[in-house]
Order: C-alpha cells, then sequence, then structure tokens
C-alpha cells in the first residue's frame, strides 16, 4: 500500500471518528437549550459558574471560566465563572489533608452559593473529586451541568452513575473527539447562555404551558419587516406546517415564514425557539406532537 493511499485512509477514518458524535451533539440540541436556559436564570438571579476537570478537562475549565468572565466577542456581558482546578497551591493542600478526592467538593463547600451553577467535566464520568464535587453541589442547591464521554471503564470496572440536572453527552470512545465534543458543546453553553439572558422574553415561565408571548421586535433593514430569519433574538413561533428536507412553516405573529427544524424533533402544534432562521429548542408541544 503506498504512502499516499494510507495517508488518505487516516484521514477518512480520522473524519468518520468525528462525524456521528457531531451529529450526535446536533440531536441534542434540544438538551443543550434547556441547560442554558437555566443557566440564564441562575446567571439573573446573581449566580455564578464554578468549573471543574482534570488535567484536559482542568484547561477546559480554565478556558470555560475565562469567555464567561473575559468574552471573547465584543459588546457581550462578563458573567461571573472561575475554575477550582487553577489554584495549584489549594488543589495541593486539599489533596494532601482530605484526599484528592475532596479537591473540589472542599473548594465548593466555600466557595458556592445555592443560587449558583457547577459544570463538571470528565471524558469517562469516573472522576472521583468531579463526582464528589457534583453531589455536594446537588446537595447545596446548585444547578449542576455535567460534560461526560462514553469511554469505557477498565474491565470488571462498572461507570458510576452521575446525577446531574443536566447530562450533555459526547458519544465517543475516542478520548481525543470527547474533548473535541465538549469543546464544541461549552462554546454553545456560552454562546446560548448569554442568548437568553439577554432576551428574558425567550424565556418560558416554569409550569407554563402556553405558548410564549411574541416578543416586540423593530423592523429588519434587510427586510422592512419583522421576521424569525432577520432578527437578532431568539423569538418563539408556532409550527404550522413542515416541509421537506428538514424545513418548516412557523407563524411568530407576524405571518408565516420558512424556517428550519432540522436541529428539532418539532410537530405541528409545537411552539418552537426560533433563532436566525433556525429553531434550537421545542418549548411547548403542541397536540400533534409526535405525528408526521
Amino acid at each position: 500500500m503506498s504512502v499516499a493511499t494510507t495517508m488518505q485512509l487516516a484521514l477518512r477514518d480520522a473524519f468518520l471518528r468525528r462525524d456521528s458524535p457531531g451529529h450526535a451533539l446536533a440531536r441534542d440540541s434540544t438538551r443543550v437549550a434547556e441547560a442554558c436556559q437555566a443557566m440564564a436564570d441562575r446567571f439573573r438571579r446573581g449566580g455564578k459558574l464554578i468549573v471543574f476537570g482534570n488535567g484536559g478537562a482542568g484547561a477546559d475549565a480554565a478556558h470555560i471560566a475565562v469567555e464567561f468572565m473575559h468574552p471573547v466577542i465584543v459588546g457581550k456581558r462578563a458573567l461571573p465563572a472561575l475554575a477550582l482546578s487553577n489554584d495549584a497551591a489549594t488543589m495541593t493542600a486539599i489533596g494532601a489533608r482530605e484526599g484528592l478526592a475532596e479537591t473540589f467538593a472542599h473548594q465548593l463547600a466555600h466557595w458556592a452559593a445555592p443560587h449558583d451553577i457547577a459544570l463538571g467535566i470528565s471524558r469517562d464520568g469516573r472522576c472521583a473529586n468531579v463526582l464528589r464535587a457534583m453531589r455536594t453541589a446537588a446537595d447545596r442547591g446548585l444547578l449542576t451541568v455535567a460534560l461526560l464521554g462514553d469511554v469505557p471503564p477498565p474491565p470488571q470496572e462498572e461507570r458510576p452513575r452521575i446525577d446531574a440536572d443536566h447530562v450533555l453527552l459526547a458519544r465517543s470512545a475516542d478520548p481525543a473527539v470527547v474533548k473535541e465534543i465538549h469543546v464544541t458543546a461549552y462554546h454553545l453553553l456560552w454562546e446560548l447562555a448569554h442568548l437568553f439572558l439577554e432576551h428574558p422574553a425567550a424565556q418560558q415561565p416554569a409550569g407554563d404551558t402556553q405558548p410564549w408571548p411574541v416578543a416586540a421586535e423593530q423592523p429588519s433593514p434587510a427586510c422592512g419587516d419583522t421576521c424569525t430569519t432577520c432578527a437578532d433574538q431568539a423569538t418563539p413561533a408556532t409550527v404550522v406546517q413542515l416541509l421537506h428536507g428538514g424545513l418548516a412553516l412557523a407563524d411568530a405573529g407576524t405571518g408565516t415564514e420558512e424556517i428550519s427544524v432540522a436541529l428539532v424533533d418539532a410537530a405541528v402544534g409545537d411552539t418552537v425557539l426560533v433563532h436566525a432562521g433556525e429553531a434550537i429548542a421545542v418549548v411547548t408541544k403542541g397536540t400533534d406532537h409526535g405525528r408526521r
């Protein structure tokens, strides 16, 4: 086999290993949006984001904290966030005195308030200190979010269960691919948490089964009319007809428009949250949900 052929096969395999996990994350768009809604609610109540993980996940925790605290996009609001693995002196002191499993939980017990958010990262869901911190966060009333992967445990060892309010899973057994999916996932958490925070009208009240009220918008210069495609705002709209190719007709209160529903499981009558012409979450299910 020639070197060129070997390289082509290696490249194809590298892309194929990332294809299925990437599409799986897209299919989880509603789950991601729900986590972001909950995070935005905590930030609105004065909460902060506390992130933790080991090794490469610890580097991801630092990455997440700095992006929330110092947004790379001009005009985005800085949100309070900290990474527990950043302080080597504190980590090693706790590890030496209390044990490695307490390195994050001990800090959470002293830093966290009930309205905060705990975001734990583990590629295989077996990190004892991450698991311990998630339990501590839940006991103290924090919103808990977990970024996990499908990396299998060693033989004869069971994967522990992680109880969190929101679990976002990178569906791959390849640790490198898991990390890449996690990077995409937490960039989505940052972007959509800002979106929900900046547009409170896009928040569905707890227990409210009625369609969301339509937020008032200014006419778009591009089309001279209010529309879900041109407006830089998350807008609730009711699906009135499903089309081919992942498209649908939806009514946001200003007339019927064509939107994409490729990322959500939407049916006629559902209320979906639309941003830039793309439905990003089903927020109220209609009576026809599940019938195509």
